[in-house]
């Protein structure tokens, strides 16, 4: 069965390919042909229809390389890399990576997708994910610290993430609790951290980063919140979505292997800098009930501070959405 990608590779946004060669040269019938295209079309990659001349796509398209990945990649953590998977299609990087052998203490197995048919946020919210237009990966960590330390991991992860967006020029970045990425007052990153093992023994955890980069040149994207994108971000954006994995992958892992050395400081202040709530009126929506008060920035160990009527509590992530007090 013909999957799409073999349609999508022979497609240029300089040339018009025909319907009838693209049959001829995949060895299929014009009715395939049409069907890949709405698929692609499906997927947010806008496809120039012009009768008598083909097909062709709107924007070029940026598509992820392992090789170039390896290449941008540090040379300390280039050695902590365990394994690299690059996949077309998957419903989940996080899930797929949750099902991948424990690296060894000290190294990690990263996994990346140009499309994600069931990828999710915090708190199981659908993450939309056209197809090679963002960043989708997850990287698998090996915890050796106690798991209840690891709370902090979200807010660290969150900052490495902004620096390495920030140090590519990217502008009006800020961060809300707990781990995600503002441009200009409009979702544009995020992360979502799993672990499975035992409270006192091995842990498996496994990061998901998100970042929109080109989704403002997609079709049909339909997400139920303000939102925004790289390339909207930056003046003459230059990098690739290879860049833009590798520069993350840098930052998450020495984040990670600081973390783990217990070389861990200035959470608290370098938090302040860029919180998108700090001194403002929030509420905190959790599955029962709905709380307001006054974000104060957040702990050493990563909990935010709200103030209520009752004094200053310490919230954990867990299954809370923070939000501005409308």
């Amino acid at each position: 069965m013909l999957h799409f990608t073999e349609v999508l590779i022979l497609l240029d946004n300089n040339r018009y390919c025909s319907g009838q060669t693209l049959a001829e040269r995949l060895n299929v019938t014009r009715a395939t042909i049409h069907n890949c295209i709405v698929k692609i079309e499906s997927l947010g990659v806008p496809v120039e229809k012009v009768r008598g001349l083909g097909y062709r796509l709107m924007r070029p398209l940026d598509v992820i390389n392992p090789a170039q990945i390896e290449a941008r990649l540090s040379s300390q953590v280039a050695d902590q890399l365990f394994s690299l998977r690059c996949l077309q299609e998957i419903d989940s990087t996080n899930r797929y990576a949750a099902e991948l052998e424990l690296p060894p203490t000290g190294r990690f197995s990263l996994v990346l997708a140009e499309m994600q048919t069931a990828g999710k946020g915090r708190r199981g919210r659908h993450w939309v994910s056209p197809y090679a237009a963002n960043v989708y990966l997850s990287v698998v960590w090996p915890l050796q610290r106690p798991l209840h330390e690891a709370g902090m991991l979200s807010p660290l992860l969150a900052i490495s993430m902004l620096t390495a967006l920030n140090e590519m020029g990217v502008t009006g970045l800020k961060l809300k609790w707990p781990n995600d990425i503002y441009g200009h007052n409009k979702k544009l990153a995020g992360l979502l951290i799993e672990c499975s093992g035992e409270i006192n023994g091995a842990c498996k955890m496994v990061i998901g980063m998100g970042v929109n980069v080109f989704m403002s040149q997609c079709e049909n994207v339909t997400i139920d919140q303000q939102w925004t994108d790289v390339c909207s971000n930056t003046q003459d954006w230059k990098y690739s979505r290879n860049e833009v994995a590798a520069a993350l992958v840098n930052n998450a892992v020495a984040t990670l292997t600081q973390f783990e050395n217990s070389a861990v400081d200035g959470l608290v202040d370098t938090w302040s800098r860029w919180d998108l709530m700090k001194d403002k009126p929030v509420e905190l929506h959790s599955f029962q009930s709905v709380q307001s008060g006054i974000a104060r920035g957040i702990d050493n160990d990563g909990s935010l501070l709200l103030e209520t009527s009752h004094g200053v509590e310490k919230i954990t992530a867990g299954d809370v959405s923070l939000r501005a007090s409308v």
